[in-house]
């Protein structure tokens, strides 16, 4: 994937337009993994966004995608893994999405049918953390107000 490039929203003759897309609520762990793209053989780790592979358009697209954990003390290192073939045409777009929870799959399709997986576990687990701090930080509001009004020894 040597002649790898970043891209407008313009289709190229001889070019497949690749999508990679993560989910927005998985902000947590951002920063801490990157997608490895593998195509027809060869692969490369790409930054979130759009790209531009040149592939010959009689050319079928062999595609297998897969999130990286670049975590050592992660007990799984891939996750969100997806592969498909794109039959030969002219104006490819390719499109995945990373799941929000790194036990869910990635969904690999066309432009505007992929979505990720997960939100609804990854949006409790936010969740939850958010209330157990506003429960430690409304206990040390308690603590707070009691010691200035004397009744905490």
């Amino acid at each position: 994937m040597s002649a790898l490039r970043d891209s407008g929203s313009m289709s190229a003759p001889d070019t497949v337009l690749i999508v990679l897309k993560r989910s927005r609520i998985s902000f947590l762990r951002s920063g801490a993994y990157r997608p490895f793209v593998t195509i027809n053989g060869h692969t490369d780790v790409l930054p979130w966004g759009e790209h531009r592979v040149s592939i010959p358009d009689a050319q079928p697209l062999s595609i297998d995608i897969y999130v990286n954990v670049r975590d050592p003390k992660s007990k799984r290192w891939t996750f969100g893994r997806c592969d498909a073939v794109v039959p030969p045409g002219i104006g490819r777009v390719v499109e995945y999405s990373a799941p929000a929870q790194e036990s869910f799959k990635g969904d690999l399709g066309p432009s505007g049918t992929t979505r990720s997986h997960g939100l609804i576990a990854q949006a409790l687990i936010v969740g939850a953390l958010g209330l157990l701090c506003a429960l430690i930080l409304l206990g040390f509001l308690g603590m707070g107000l009691a010691a200035l009004s004397g009744e905490l020894r």
